[in-house]
């Protein structure tokens, strides 16, 4: 990016990624040369290799000798990667592409001492006596801070009104605002989405939990602000919790131009054009074949035998078996087993221009998530996850920033992406003659039952590094082990995720904390915040018509006239509930795990659909 290019405000003309966005299919050759790429990023001092003679020379080598790269190949892998080791994002902030499309990375966007002060932080988190391990992951996956625990619940969780938002004072992070409003039980819209490019996934997707982002105010010189508490993580200073808030606002101000390299990324087209000859109408496909159609074979050429030359001359009784059919056929078939497919030559690389995005001198929401994998001598290996999105639709996630702070005694960790296809209109834009499509499988690698997505990469996560990519890509932690199976060993990311800026979903701002513990902390420092001539009974009366019931219980007699002014603000005995318990909170999140885990099933059934190509 120059210096003097001026990033333009995201705006509604720029593409933004969801968990439903799919991509133009990219040529096995494009896969390959994409891949090489990413490759060789991954090794240390890439840009000082591409960019001298000697160095780009064997990268060079090494990526046709492992890709089998054609001449036009690796002239492309050359001259791409060259102009790449030239190229930055951010040159201060250390922000990079990867070579997978709309992945960047950076060692250095996030501070030094932020980075220490989050380890020392979380490490103050992590020492409880009750630790509250992932469902479902054999202990080895720590939730510190996650948005599935005291999620939104339709019917259940109490939400303030769009125009009755809450933020933070200005001078410090009082959650008394949001206890002292009333709000109402969100009721369920009951909505439903289908995955919106085929309708023959098994169920379609009905999510009534959600989780809850945090706002954050962003200046023009991009310093953050935390404008609404980050769900479970509590705002009091005295304790970790409330001073990592800090570091959360200046780990996403290393962050933010990464997102917005990111975004600036996916406006590009989702294929190289020089990897592509020609146009569908051309059947440019079927020309790389060699002989590019069939031969006007004699009869005698077409058959071995005597029996086979009668049977091609003689004329059938049905209209279509004529001998002409039947020896045009033949000529087909002929072809078919003995034509030769031609490798298309790559067009030259032509740079691409990255227009910047700016997304300074607005609000945005994001979810945070703080988690660590731990693994022992009994534990040596994660297993990996699954291939999958952040979110559903209700959340609205358009991009996935994670900082790898922290790591002990691991080997190698990585992360993988890949697209999936847009089969409509990969069918609809490829061109195939009846009966036949090797040509696609050739230079596509697509056949009818071929899965519908393509992977992009793997990148290394180590120690202090930051990745930003686009939830338009599915990605899929892989399997990982001890270094020295003897000792134990952990990983530890700090996760924001993106909410589109252009949208807005209910947040913080509009859902006074749910946690019991917490509300029993604010009631309690009201109680002993009364002046000391204050009685306790009168102080306990006060209360109760403040309080939940679940926090406060009722024991003051009140007439009726009383009993209906303190429903208004939820003080009766019978009241609708209001918060969770912790035992509540651990059954909401098991049914938000449920649901996405049947987003998963449905991401994975429409991969393998394959494509079903169909006679022309």
């Amino acid at each position: 990016m120059s210096a003097t290019t001026f990033p333009a405000k995201l705006s509604e003309s720029h593409k933004r990624p969801n968990i439903w966005t799919m991509a133009d299919p990219r040529t096995l050759d494009e896969l390959a040369v994409l891949t090489a790429s990413v490759e060789a990023r991954e090794q240390d001092n890439w840009r000082t290799d591409a960019l001298s003679a000697e160095g780009i020379a064997r990268l060079r080598e090494e990526a046709t000798k492992k890709h089998r790269f054609s001449d036009s190949m690796a002239q492309y892998f050359e001259d791409e990667l060259k102009y790449e080791a030239g190229r930055w994002h951010d040159e201060a902030r250390g922000i990079e592409s990867t070579g997978v499309p709309a992945v960047v990375r950076s060692d250095k966007a996030v501070p030094e001492d932020v980075l220490d002060k989050l380890r020392a932080l979380s490490n103050e988190l992590e020492n409880t006596p009750k630790k509250d391990w992932h469902p479902e992951s054999d202990n080895t996956i720590l939730d510190v801070v996650h948005p599935a625990m005291y999620c939104l619940v339709d019917d259940q969780t109490r939400v303030l009104k769009e125009d009755e938002e809450v933020h933070f004072p200005e001078d410090n992070r009082d959650l008394g605002r949001w206890f002292s409003q009333v709000a109402e039980i969100y009721p369920a819209k009951k909505e439903q989405q289908r995955d919106p490019h085929t309708t023959t996934a098994s169920q379609p997707l009905n999510h009534t939990h959600q989780w809850l982002p945090a706002d954050f105010s962003v200046d023009e010189d991009g310093n953050v602000k935390t404008l609404s508490y980050v769900n479970n993580l509590h705002t009091d200073p005295s304790k970790p919790s409330g001073q990592l808030y800090d570091v959360v606002e200046r780990a996403l101000e290393g962050l933010l131009p990464m997102f917005e390299a990111s975004l600036a990324e996916f406006q590009l087209p989702g294929f190289r054009k020089e990897f592509r000859k020609g146009n569908a109408e051309s059947h440019w496909l079927l020309e790389s074949w060699k002989p590019p159609a069939p031969a006007e074979l004699s009869v005698e050429d077409l058959a071995s035998s005597a029996e086979d030359r009668q049977y091609l001359r003689t004329d059938g009784t049905a209209q279509w078996d004529k001998s002409a059919n039947r020896i045009e056929a033949a000529r087909k078939e002929y072809w078919t087993e003995n034509r030769e497919w031609v490798r298309v030559p790559v067009e030259k690389f032509e740079p691409q221009t990255i227009e910047p995005i700016s997304l300074k001198g607005r609000q945005l929401q994001l979810i945070v998530k703080l988690a660590t994998i731990h693994l022992n001598a009994e534990k040596p290996e994660f297993e990996g996850g699954a291939w999958h999105v952040e979110g559903t639709f209700r959340e609205k996630i358009c991009a996935s920033g994670n900082i790898y702070f922290d790591e002990e005694n691991i080997q190698d960790s990585k992360i993988g992406f890949r697209n999936a296809i847009d089969t409509a209109k990969a069918k609809a834009d490829l061109p195939y003659e009846q009966h036949d499509f090797d040509a696609i499988m050739e230079f596509y690698g697509f056949g009818t039952d071929t899965e519908t997505s393509q992977e992009l990469g793997t990148l290394s996560t180590k120690r202090g590094r930051s990745l930003v990519h686009s939830n338009g890509l599915q990605h899929q932690v892989p399997s990982f082990k001890l270094a020295d199976a003897t000792k134990s060993g952990h990983r530890k990311v700090l996760a924001f995720f993106l909410v589109d800026p252009l949208e807005k979903v209910i947040s913080t701002a509009r859902v006074p904390p749910q946690q019991y513990s917490w509300m029993q902390q604010y009631y309690t420092s009201v109680f002993l915040s009364m002046p000391p001539r204050v009685p306790n009974e009168v102080r306990r009366m006060i209360l109760e018509y403040t309080a939940p019931a679940a926090i406060v219980p009722r024991k003051t007699e009140r007439t009726e006239a009383e009993s209906q002014r303190k429903k208004a603000r939820l003080a009766s005995d019978k009241e609708p509930r209001c918060g969770m318990s912790l035992e509540e909170a651990r059954a909401a999140r098991m049914t938000l795990m449920r649901e996405r885990a049947v987003q998963a099933v449905v991401i994975e059934e429409v991969n393998e659909l394959g494509f079903g190509f169909f006679e022309q």
